[in-house]
């Protein structure tokens, strides 16, 4: 049974009032609309008005997800994870990931760069562990390796540089023996790499 579009009525930034003949009224999105073709085809068979509902779940949800995006970078698994918490199926997180992905709002290697230089200038993480963390992002070994780089020797010597003098500052009485296993213990729990971490520790204590 066909029904027919009487009214449009626009109710917010990007959301109208559909009133139909039968008295029923769909509140929709703009995107919707120009989707479903609903301003030239006024009249709406059973296969129409159906998809307004399906198409209505996916603009509410990729909203939420673009609204999430917009407070700081997200990797794509993190997204995944937020549609999933929001009762999202399958099928729905699919064509959202690739929607968001077509309008360049989610991108694994700018996520990757993103990531390595927060870490690097407001943690103290070193480079292992912060591999470690973009791994339960579940971002590749190829996206990894490609951006490593900017976690050169000369940024992580300063990182551990830093923290030993730190250590040392409020440590200055302890047996240099003990520091410098207490210092090279907590900078391989942070992820600096060993052989690094034992030269610099080898320049403080001989």
């Amino acid at each position: 049974m066909n029904m027919k579009i009487e009214k449009y009525e626009k109710i917010g930034t990007s959301k109208y009032r559909l009133y139909l003949d039968n008295g029923e009224v769909i509140d929709t999105y703009d995107n919707v609309i120009l989707k479903n073709k609903l301003l030239t085809k006024k009249a709406l068979d059973q296969d129409t008005y159906n998809k307004i509902f399906t198409d209505n779940i996916i603009e509410e949800k990729y909203n939420m997800a673009v609204k999430y995006i917009s407070i700081r970078i997200r990797s794509k698994q993190e997204i995944i994870e937020y549609l999933k918490r929001k009762n999202t199926n399958k099928d729905t997180i699919e064509e959202i990931v690739l929607l968001l992905e077509k309008n360049k709002l989610l991108n694994d290697e700018i996520f990757t760069q993103a990531f390595i230089n927060d870490k690097l200038k407001f943690t103290t993480m070193g480079s292992y562990k912060i591999i470690n963390e973009l791994k339960k992002h579940q971002i590749s070994d190829d996206i990894i390796n490609k951006y490593s780089n900017i976690m050169s020797d000369n940024i992580l010597k300063e990182k551990i540089i830093k923290l030993i003098d730190k250590q040392i500052k409020t440590n200055n009485k302890k047996d240099n023996t003990y520091l410098k296993n207490k210092l090279y213990n907590k900078l391989i729990n942070l992820g600096y790499p060993a052989s690094l971490t034992i030269d610099i520790l080898n320049s403080y204590f001989n």
